[in-house]
């Protein structure tokens, strides 16, 4: 049986739970920013528009032919979401719109989500190809043009914040599915931080200006591009969040390590090469050994062994963040 290169996962999302990854651009990295706490590190392929890169494309018929054949190995139960993320900017994929439409069927009731950086969303094009999304998850960690480009540092020719802001709300009012807004809360060099002074406000003025279904606050707590990016304290996100609350209400609020929906079991009916199958989860996304076993339904023990052996093998390298030890492959 072929290995997986499409998808990943199931991953353990703090989000949306149990969320098998679909990855519509695949490895190098390709994306329109080259954010400083990428937990893929740097971007490989760093480009303004998906029309410079569709011959990099992979071919829609296999990324839905992957995805029935992933979901008929696992138990459906235990699955919570199909997600559209992985090793680039979703959007990049001018398919991405057909590709949802025809996996939809084979999804069932299990929520499609996409996670994009929405760069790309002043193009009417675009948006429309992402409305049949049940969930679009967009990135926004900065109300002000200066520490959005010290953040996300986008492409050259790439749309200015503004006509991101405004994409993200016009957006909202287009499709019929949820609307979230996820914000990276961080420190950074020389000073660079969203959480204090003209930035913070400037974040919040546009996060309530775009006035979304949902807002998850964050901060990296994986490995990260660039090694000076710190995390900010449980006590300052709850503090970001309580500013935002008097006006969106408590509901329309995720908080990490408030909110969380990781840690249920995944189960596989059947399985590929268990080798193969934590490579392609690690090229997705830096993991702990606890996460690699909640993702590929095996015991703890089993998952450390194997990670040391593709350690030894020089396939993958691990990152001590804190006190937390995670695992990444490269390419």
């Amino acid at each position: 049986m072929t290995s997986a290169t499409y998808t990943y996962g199931p991953v353990s999302s703090w989000r949306y739970g149990r969320s098998l990854g679909v990855d519509v651009t695949t490895p190098p990295k390709k994306c329109t920013y080259n954010c400083i706490y990428c937990q893929l590190g740097p971007t490989r392929t760093h480009v303004t528009s998906s029309e410079e890169i569709q011959g990099e494309m992979p071919l829609s018929d296999e990324i839905i032919s992957e995805v029935e054949e992933t979901l008929n190995r696992l138990d459906r139960g235990t699955v919570d979401v199909l997600t559209f993320s992985g090793t680039g900017e979703p959007t990049l994929n001018s398919k991405i719109g057909s590709i949802v439409s025809r996996i939809r069927g084979t999804a069932q009731d299990l929520p499609i989500v996409l996670l994009t950086n929405a760069s790309l969303l002043p193009r009417e094009d675009i948006r429309k190809g992402v409305l049949e999304f049940d969930i679009v998850t967009a990135k926004f960690d900065a109300g002000d043009e200066d520490t959005f480009k010290r953040i996300n540092r986008p492409s050259k020719g790439s749309f200015k914040l503004h006509e991101i802001k405004d994409a993200i709300k016009k957006l909202g009012e287009e499709m019929k599915g949820m609307l979230a807004l996820e914000v990276m809360l961080l420190r950074g060099p020389k000073g660079l931080t969203n959480i204090k002074g003209s930035p913070k406000r400037a974040l919040i003025d546009g996060i309530l200006d775009i006035s979304p279904d949902l807002v998850q606050l964050y901060t990296p707590w994986r490995p990260a591009a660039i090694s000076t990016v710190r995390p900010v304290s449980n006590r300052a996100l709850k503090n970001f969040g309580k500013e935002l609350e008097q006006y969106l209400g408590s509901d329309r609020l995720w908080i990490y390590g408030v909110h969380d929906a990781r840690g249920k079991a995944v189960i596989w009916k059947t399985r590929r090469a268990l080798e193969e199958e934590i490579l392609s989860l690690l090229r997705r996304r830096p993991c702990r050994t606890i996460d690699v076993s909640h993702s590929l339904g095996i015991m703890p023990a089993a998952a450390a062994s194997t990670l040391e052996k593709l350690r030894k093998s020089n396939d993958i390298t691990k990152d001590d963040v804190g006190t937390d030890v995670f695992y990444r492959a490269e390419g």
